[in-house]
């Protein structure tokens, strides 16, 4: 294993320490909650490592650090469970800030910390993140957040009431074609990649709603 390769394990070691950490110390109704919905920690630490597998991919297209893009992918999401519902965009600068003594320990410059704190901070703000590294960290965490997961997770909750789900759906597939539309990500590998994750919802959504149509007696 090479140096980059054994400084980028330290960094997933150190992640998944602290979701597991910060986890245990939520409430036992708030671990509850997010286990109901499909969202505790080994639903982050997939979505992380997908970050920054499409991290990589996105960086290698568009000629950006890799190490420091798969650095910051990992890290992004570390302090997810430090904040609440109401205040979750803050989990972006707290986890920079949780992240920055670690990232010092492994030799980093300063000015590659800097690099990698701003993009765990900047992706969950709207607005130009700033660096090409921050974009792209930004674009791989919302290819993530539409891929088939997420499907699930969107059905979980009202899987016993058809009716429900249908017509939430309904409103779901309105608001993906509106972002299939924009497009808004920063790079255009990662609007690639979002614009075959869209389609692959929008198609699951629509065969969804389609079939609730098929759903009664026909008529003879």
């Amino acid at each position: 294993m090479n140096k980059t390769n054994a400084r980028l394990q330290k960094i997933a070691d150190f992640a998944l320490a602290h979701l597991n950490e910060s986890y245990q110390k939520r409430s036992t109704e708030a671990k509850a909650n997010l286990d109901r919905y499909l969202a505790g920690v080994e639903y982050r630490w997939q979505h992380t490592l997908r970050v920054a597998q499409f991290g990589k991919v996105i960086a290698e297209n568009e000629s950006a650090d890799v190490e420091l893009v798969v650095a910051a992918c990992l890290l992004h999401d570390i302090a997810w469970f430090d904040t609440t519902a109401e205040n979750s965009r803050e989990h972006g600068p707290i986890g920079a800030e949780q992240a920055k003594p670690f990232l010092e320990s492994l030799g980093y410059t300063s000015q590659q910390i800097e690099n990698i704190c701003n993009c765990i901070a900047a992706h969950v703000m709207d607005g130009n993140p700033g660096t090409p590294e921050a974009k792209i960290v930004s674009d791989a965490d919302d290819v993530d957040r539409y891929g088939p997961y997420r499907i699930l997770q969107w059905c979980i909750s009202d899987i016993g009431d058809y009716e429900k789900l249908a017509a939430k759906l309904n409103e779901r597939i309105k608001r993906l074609e509106h972002y299939r539309e924009e497009n808004p990500l920063f790079t255009p590998t990662g609007q690639q990649l979002f614009a075959e994750q869209l389609n692959l919802q929008l198609r699951f959504f629509n065969e969804f709603v389609g079939e609730k149509k098929l759903s009664v007696m026909p008529q003879i």
